[in-house]
């Protein structure tokens, strides 16, 4: 992507605000469908990324971690493979998430059964982890198959929502957003080559500008993952890189 494309970018979207982050370090990296890795959760955080995804399904009362029914073989089950490791790693870290108290975890919950029982299972399996509960250093988000926004403050204030940056429902319950995602696909086609159309760009600066008005972080998925989006991702001030290669983006990244 070239340095003088940016240029017209940033003076076409001058009038938004803007706040993208001062430095990307590792904790800037969501690992997208992390149950997929051999041994769920734990390479995640031991990277010490900032946002860990967790697909979850409500089978038989039991929360399992999954795409799909198909993938339910690999017995990988919420409670036991993300929460509990968590509540053991915040205790290693005498109360945080990790060594270094300013950074945040974030854990964010696709549900893919019924939204209701489903949200409802999260929530109940969360308070069997005191140390989890209301604790700064960690987020929990819903996205997925979510109840709608007027339901939201049903819900304990540790349970947050991934946010449309374009529904006005969403804004209007600003205080239960933890951070808003978008589709890559529904503002461009680009696959990761060459130059991306600028009015293209200029939708994507848009939108990250207007959630960083609402003091709220963004991320987009669907996104080609490979070091042309990442670096893009970063001049666009895009507060997660999306990516199903954690351990290639933290080095890309370090190298930075």
């Amino acid at each position: 992507m070239s340095k003088y494309i940016f240029s017209i970018i940033f003076c076409l979207v001058s009038g938004f605000a803007i706040a993208q982050p001062l430095k990307y370090t590792i904790n800037n990296i969501h690992a997208h469908n992390d149950y997929d890795h051999n041994d769920p959760f734990v390479q995640a955080y031991a990277l010490q990324l900032g946002s860990i995804e967790a697909d979850v399904l409500w089978i038989n009362d039991t929360l399992f971690v999954a795409h799909g029914p198909k993938e339910l073989k690999r017995n990988v089950l919420f409670e036991s493979s993300y929460l509990r490791k968590l509540e053991q790693g915040i205790k290693d870290h005498k109360g945080c998430a990790y060594g270094d108290s300013t950074c945040v975890l974030q854990l964010l919950i696709d549900i893919k059964t019924d939204s209701l029982q489903t949200l409802n299972a999260v929530v109940n399996s969360i308070r069997k982890f005191p140390l989890l509960v209301n604790n700064r250093s960690v987020r929990f988000v819903i996205t997925g198959r979510q109840v709608p926004a007027v339901e939201f403050d049903r819900y304990p204030s540790y349970i947050l929502f991934d946010g449309k940056i374009n529904d006005d429902s969403h804004v209007k319950h600003l205080n239960r957003i933890g951070l808003f995602s978008a589709d890559f696909s529904t503002y461009s086609k680009w696959k990761g080559e060459g130059d991306i159309p600028i009015t293209e760009l200029i939708a994507i600066k848009k939108d990250i500008a207007k959630a960083h008005a609402l003091h709220k972080q963004i991320r987009f998925w669907g996104v080609p993952d490979n070091a042309l989006t990442w670096q893009m991702m970063m001049d666009l001030g895009v507060d997660y890189i999306n990516t199903d290669h954690i351990a290639d983006v933290a080095r890309f990244i370090s190298t930075k």
